[in-house]
């Protein structure tokens, strides 16, 4: 699902959120000042848990608080652990031709 998002040492983090937020059925986007500009935060929510990237002064911060490649592979095993259960969830990323855990 990640394999052409924009990850990786000095990118626009800007192009991932929305990256994610394009591609992750249940991400949910903040953004700047009155609800517009550009997404400075992604939630999700997968089986009680919660994935966070907010955009600071000096990148993104995360939480769970990791690495951000260590970040996306746990977001990935949790939507692939939630698919496997929700056909609704398996079908919206099928259908995009992503390839589940």
């Amino acid at each position: 699902m990640f394999c052409h998002a924009p990850i990786g040492d000095g990118e626009d983090t800007s192009e991932l959120l929305d990256y994610i937020v394009e591609h992750v059925p249940p991400a949910r986007a903040k953004h700047g000042h009155l609800n517009r500009g550009p997404i400075t935060e992604v939630v999700i929510e997968v089986e009680g848990r919660t994935f966070r990237a907010r955009v600071k002064e000096d990148g993104l911060e995360l939480a769970p608080a990791v690495r951000l490649n260590a970040w996306v592979d746990l977001l990935l095993t949790r939507l692939s652990d939630a698919a496997a259960g929700d056909p609704d969830l398996r079908r919206s990323f099928l259908r995009s031709g992503w390839a589940l855990r």
